[in-house]
């Protein structure tokens, strides 16, 4: 069996470089999925996992509140839609 993640949220502070941070909320199809990314796309990312969609989203939350002031002027990404062939 294949299990398909889907990204749910993704959410980017406006900030380039070393100070970019993007956040992103995954459905696993068992579970959820948290991924904190610091310093754009090849910066460092950590994940974390859970079984239910509301501890994903407080921490989701969490580590919207725990970035430092000035940095936090969070938006939230709308999904890339594959347009019709």
């Amino acid at each position: 069996m294949v299990v398909m993640a889907k990204q749910v949220e993704h959410w980017f502070n406006r900030r380039y470089g070393s100070n970019r941070r993007d956040l992103y909320l995954i459905s696993t199809g068992v579970g959820w999925q948290v991924v904190g990314r610091v310093g754009g796309a090849e910066g460092r990312s950590v994940p974390h996992y859970f079984d239910d969609e509301d501890e994903a989203r407080d921490m989701l939350r969490r580590m919207r509140e725990e970035v430092p002031e000035g940095q936090n002027d969070w938006v939230q990404v709308t999904a890339q839609r594959k347009r019709p062939q």
